[in-house]
């Protein structure tokens, strides 16, 4: 049988009451923030280690959050992929971030020595 659009409509409207939602949300906080933790302690280790390296470089104040969203873009694409697909979206993102005028060598740095990522062959 097939239902009427009433039918779904109903239904659809009673998932999204404000107070099932809420619901559903707090029954899966505490789960949600348990994985959420060591995503957020690696991503401010990552991030320091970033800072270590561009401070005694004498770069810019300005252009060091750029620099920090470049690692966070490294993080969230070793999460996502391995081995060559790794490479070759970090090897995008390097150039992305080196046309926005950060420095391609400084970025391949971060990428080797913070997340094992060999980008120095699409710097070139």
């Amino acid at each position: 049988m097939v239902r009427s659009a009433v039918d779904r409509i109903n239904k659809y409207t009673a998932k999204i009451v404000g107070d099932v939602v809420k619901n559903r949300i707090d029954a899966q906080k505490d789960l949600m923030v348990a994985q959420a933790e060591p995503e957020f302690s690696a991503l401010a280790t990552e991030e320091n280690q970033i800072a270590a390296y561009t401070d005694p470089l004498g770069i810019s104040p300005m252009l060091k959050p750029f620099y920090m969203s470049y690692g966070r873009k490294l993080h969230a694409l070793k999460r996502k992929h391995t081995d060559e697909t790794l490479h070759d979206e970090a090897c995008i993102a390097t150039v992305a971030w080196g046309t926005r005028g950060l420095d391609l060598f400084h970025l391949a740095t971060i990428a080797l020595n913070i997340y094992s990522i060999n980008v120095f062959d699409c710097t070139a």
